[in-house]
């Protein structure tokens, strides 16, 4: 029996752009794939429906809704990796996309675009960073939400310099907002200013995108954190400061003190994240020293790298 194994990486959201009345289009956003922590599972046909292993409800779920639109055969899963649900790190998109393409696989359909995997799963509602990442990989700019519908357009896919490390960092704290909290959210906060949109494209555009070619951190830094600062004032309203919490808050000055480059949250938290690239002693002996002066869990903190590639599917013999 022929099965599939699909592999995803996960998405670090540095901010949307814009919203509100007067926005040309609605979100937009800049984000990064990273390759751990990661999403991995099996596919293979089956009499019924199942699921296994981490996730299993939100999979069986996708499943369920897939199949009550599509005339597919049962799938049984089993997934062997995923991280937290609600950690900032996109795993409802990315575990959405990748149930959805599996099925599709073992269906015998051809290769889905992205629109009709949204369009089943119904993800990329707001940004379109989890969306375009699940099929390239890489750092993404999306275009937000415009009048005649359709997903946000990919704007830039750019590699992520291989020499440059990623912390990730996931402090011992409730989920970020999601689900009908995230939408009721976005219908209380205040629009965005035209001028502060206009800087925080103005940062993508001028700042992070050159920087990230140049293979310079230094200046990637200086306009991530800038980004970071402004979109933090304007969710501020939603979460009660720049930051998910003031342990959060902590965390990132602690980070900045330890050297890391662009240091900030990832969509609603509580996920926190920093560049680097300093020898991996150094990296090492940062990640062990904030463990200990935070009392964070094992695997709250680790080292990676961007992800230069999206969703792969592998055939395997079961």
């Amino acid at each position: 029996m022929i099965s599939l194994r699909v592999q995803t990486p996960s998405r670090l959201h540095f901010g949307l752009l814009g919203w509100g009345p007067d926005s040309v289009r609605q979100f937009g956003g800049v984000g990064l794939m990273i390759e751990d922590p990661g999403i991995r599972l099996i596919a293979r046909p089956a009499q019924a429906w199942s699921a296994e292993g981490p996730l299993a409800d939100r999979v069986l779920r996708v499943a369920h809704a897939l199949a009550a639109q599509l005339p597919t055969p049962p799938v049984a899963f089993l997934v062997e990796t995923a991280p937290g649900e609600h950690l900032g790190l996109g795993v409802g998109t990315q575990v959405s996309l990748a149930v959805a393409q599996a099925i599709l696989a073992l269906a015998g359909e051809p290769a889905p675009s992205l629109e009709t995997l949204a369009r089943l799963t119904g993800r990329g509602l707001r940004s379109g960073i989890g969306l375009h990442g699940f099929r390239h990989g890489g750092f993404i700019v999306d275009g937000g939400r415009g009048a005649v519908g359709g997903i946000p357009p990919l704007l830039a896919r750019l590699p992520f310099p291989a020499e440059w490390s990623v912390l990730v960092v996931t402090p011992g704290r409730g989920p970020g907002l999601h689900g009908t909290e995230e939408a009721s959210a976005f219908a209380k906060l205040p629009a965005i200013p035209q001028r502060v949109t206009d800087r925080l494209c103005r940062s993508v555009l001028l700042g992070i995108m050159p920087a990230l070619i140049e293979h310079d951190l230094e200046a990637f830094g200086r306009s991530l954190t800038e980004l970071q600062e402004e979109v933090g004032l304007c969710f501020a309203p939603a979460q009660g400061g720049r930051l998910a919490s003031a342990r959060s808050a902590e965390i990132v000055a602690d980070l900045r003190r330890s050297g890391l480059h662009g240091v900030g949250q990832s969509s609603w938290g509580p996920t926190l994240y920093g560049f680097s690239i300093a020898p991996q002693t150094v990296r090492e002996r940062v990640a062990e020293e904030l463990k200990a002066r935070f009392s964070l869990a094992p695997g709250s903190v680790r080292w990676t790298k961007g992800s230069q590639v999206g969703c792969s599917l592998d055939h395997i013999e079961s």
